[in-house]
Parts: C-alpha cells; sequence; structure tokens
C-alpha cells in the first residue's frame, strides 16, 4: 500500500516504496532523485537474475532474505547451491548496498563451508570459485577471500586424500592463475 515505485524484473514486478529503497541502495537514491517528478517511477532489472531481485528487495525490508535451496536428494538430504549467493553478493555490489553484500558473504561462507568438507559436494564448491573469479572484479575481493579461506582451511585435507580432490584443487589453480595467486598467498600467510 502507498507505494511509489515499481519494479520491473522479467515476468515479476514489485510495488515498492522509494523511501526504503534509497534508504538500502545508493544506486536506488540516484535513480530515485534524478527523476523525482513522477508520481510513480518503473525501474526494469530484467537484465538481473530474477531471484537476486526478489532477494534484494526481501533484504531492502527485512535486511534479510530467505535461503533457496535446489530440492531433496533420494536419500532425504536437502540440495544447495551456492550461485544464488554469488548473484546477490554481485547485485547487491551492482546497486551499492553493502549490508546485503555483507548478508551474501555470510550466508555464502556458512554454506561454502559445509559443502567444501563433503565429498559429494566439493565439486559444487569448486565450481562457485570459479564463478566468483570469472564475475568479480580484482578490487573487489571480499568474496574471493572467503572462497580462498575455506579452501586453505581444507588444504591438507584435499592433499591427504590425493586422488581426485587434490586433482581438482590443482586443475582450478591451473584454470585460474588469480585464484593460485591467492590460495599461494594464504597458504604462505598462515606458516608465519
Amino acid at each position: 500500500q502507498f507505494s511509489d515505485l515499481v519494479v520491473r524484473c522479467r515476468d515479476d514486478e514489485y510495488h515498492v516504496h522509494r523511501i526504503i529503497m534509497c534508504s538500502q541502495s545508493q544506486w536506488f537514491a540516484k535513480v530515485c532523485a534524478k527523476a523525482f517528478a513522477t508520481a510513480t517511477q518503473n525501474i526494469d532489472l530484467s537484465a538481473d537474475d530474477p531471484d537476486a531481485v526478489d532477494a534484494m528487495l526481501q533484504y531492502c525490508y527485512q535486511l534479510d532474505y530467505a535461503d533457496k535451496f535446489l530440492g531433496l536428494s533420494s536419500a532425504g538430504y536437502t540440495i544447495y547451491t551456492l550461485t544464488p549467493h554469488i548473484d546477490i553478493y554481485l547485485l547487491a555490489e551492482r546497486y551499492s548496498i553493502p549490508g546485503l553484500k555483507q548478508l551474501a558473504i555470510e550466508k555464502f561462507e556458512t554454506r561454502a563451508a559445509v559443502l567444501s568438507r563433503v565429498e559429494v559436494n566439493k565439486d559444487k564448491f569448486f565450481q562457485a570459485i570459479r564463478i566468483i573469479y570469472a564475475s568479480t572484479r580484482l578490487g573487489d575481493d571480499d568474496l574471493r577471500k572467503v572462497a580462498v579461506k575455506l579452501c586453505a582451511d581444507q588444504s591438507e585435507q584435499y592433499i591427504l586424500q590425493g586422488g581426485k580432490t587434490a586433482t581438482r584443487v590443482f586443475k582450478l589453480m591451473d584454470e585460474i592463475p588469480a585464484f593460485r595467486m591467492d590460495f599461494i598467498k594464504e597458504l604462505a600467510s598462515r606458516l608465519k
């Protein structure tokens, strides 16, 4: 009720309040300030991931967002993915929402800490590292630091296990030189 801003993302339409959106996002504050004359503004975010936009709007109103999961495995375990937290982090960076960015890091770290330890989920963890390094700018390394720290936390296990896990880590280091550099720096800092 009394919404004065419409945010569209593909098939979704959200009737929101400028005061709430502008208090959370510098980007929304700038956009709304430029077009203040119109009674109701329309902002189209269709270029962004709809689930990430939904999470962003949840955060602006509730200072949290729902942790989505993929479903249940045949054994009844919940199947999670790290990609939504990466998408939300990137969206928070794009729309200047520092609180959401920090929350996405925290949720990513919590979920990734579990996935990085369980053999059947390690591929999801390593895929998340690929996405992070492909998506984030060099100076924006908050999410990179978390991924590297978690990988370093498990490095002894990876090396001792040998086989498939160690091969995946070495392959990842070959694929992404920036990850290799960050990972080696993290391991070296732990030897001091």
